[in-house]
C-alpha cells in the first residue's frame, strides 16, 4: 500500500498517522474508496464532491483538494486499485474544534473480481444485532460495528443491517436494493443508508423507490442487489439459507456499470 498527506498543496509520501491525530485516537475521519481502472479513477468527481459534504457536516476545515492533482496522482500510481481518501479531525482535545485537518490518500492495487464471482453472487446474512449509523450514515473511520457484524456473517459474503426501528439501513460494506413485483427499491437516506455512489448511479439509470424496507421487505423480495464502489452491482443468490432469484435487470445492471468504468 502506498500513502501520501496532502500539505500545502502537495502531495507528500509519508508512511504513518500521527497518534496525536483524532481520526487515529478517536476515528474522527470521513473517507471515499475510489476504484481505479485502467489507471483511471472512476466517478472522481461525484466521489470528492460526497467528501466535500462529509467534510462540511463535520465541521472539518481541511485544505481543498486539487482534483486535477488527485487524479494525476491516482493515474500514476496503479492500474488496478482502490483508492482511499481520509480527512481526519487532525490534532486537538476532544472538544476543541477540527481546524488542522489531515487528508491522507491509501492506494492499493487490486484486480477486479472475476466473472465467476458475479455468477455465483453474494450470500447474506441477516444481523440479529440493531446498528446505529451516526451522522446520518456518512463514511467515517468507526468502521468497527460494520466489521464485526461482517465477521459473524461468515463464511457469508455480507451481512444485512438494521436501525433500531427496525428499518433496513445496508450491508455491512455495500448499498442494498431489493425487487418486489418488479419494481426497485432501497432504503432512504434517512434510515442510515451511505449516498454511496454507485447507488446513486443505479438511481439515475432505473426508475428507483427510496422507502423504509424491513425484514419481511426482505423475506417477500423477488431479487435483491448489493452495490458499492469495490464490488459494483453484485446479485444476491441466498439469503440465509434461502436461494434468491437474479431477476435480468440485475445482470443488465453490471455489464452497464463495466461499461462505465472502462472508459
Amino acid at each position: 500500500m502506498n500513502a501520501w498527506v496532502w500539505e500545502s498543496g502537495l502531495f507528500k509520501k509519508c508512511n504513518s498517522i500521527p497518534i496525536s491525530d483524532r481520526g487515529f485516537r478517536y476515528g474522527m475521519s470521513v473517507f471515499e474508496s475510489i476504484m481505479i481502472r485502467g489507471g483511471c479513477p472512476c466517478f472522481l468527481s461525484e466521489h470528492l464532491q460526497r467528501l466535500a459534504e462529509a467534510v462540511k457536516k463535520c465541521g472539518f476545515h481541511s485544505e481543498p483538494l486539487e482534483p486535477d492533482s488527485i487524479k494525476a496522482l491516482l493515474q500514476e500510481t496503479v492500474s488496478e486499485g482502490l483508492a482511499r481518501i481520509y480527512v481526519t479531525a487532525g490534532d486537538g482535545g476532544v472538544s476543541m474544534p477540527a481546524n488542522h485537518c489531515r487528508t491522507f490518500v491509501f492506494v492499493e492495487p487490486r484486480s477486479p473480481l472475476g466473472p465467476d464471482v458475479y455468477l455465483r453472487g453474494y450470500h447474506l446474512a441477516l444481523s440479529k444485532e440493531i446498528h446505529s449509523p451516526i451522522f446520518g450514515g456518512l463514511k467515517t473511520a468507526n468502521y468497527w460495528t460494520n466489521l464485526a457484524a461482517l465477521n459473524l456473517a461468515h463464511p457469508k459474503n455480507e451481512s444485512l443491517l438494521f436501525n433500531p426501528d427496525g428499518d433496513l439501513i445496508s450491508a455491512c460494506m455495500a448499498n442494498v436494493f431489493v425487487i418486489q413485483n418488479g419494481e426497485i427499491k432501497t432504503p432512504t437516506l434517512s434510515c442510515g443508508a451511505r449516498n454511496g455512489v454507485t447507488r446513486d448511479w443505479v438511481i439515475q439509470r432505473r426508475k428507483v423507490t427510496e422507502a423504509r424496507l424491513t425484514r419481511n421487505d426482505l423475506k417477500t423480495a423477488d431479487s435483491i442487489f448489493l452495490t458499492s464502489s469495490g464490488i459494483g452491482i453484485m446479485p444476491i443468490t441466498a439469503l440465509e439459507e434461502s436461494p434468491v432469484f437474479v431477476d435480468p435487470i440485475i445482470p443488465e445492471l453490471h455489464q452497464e456499470f463495466l461499461a462505465a468504468t472502462s472508459l
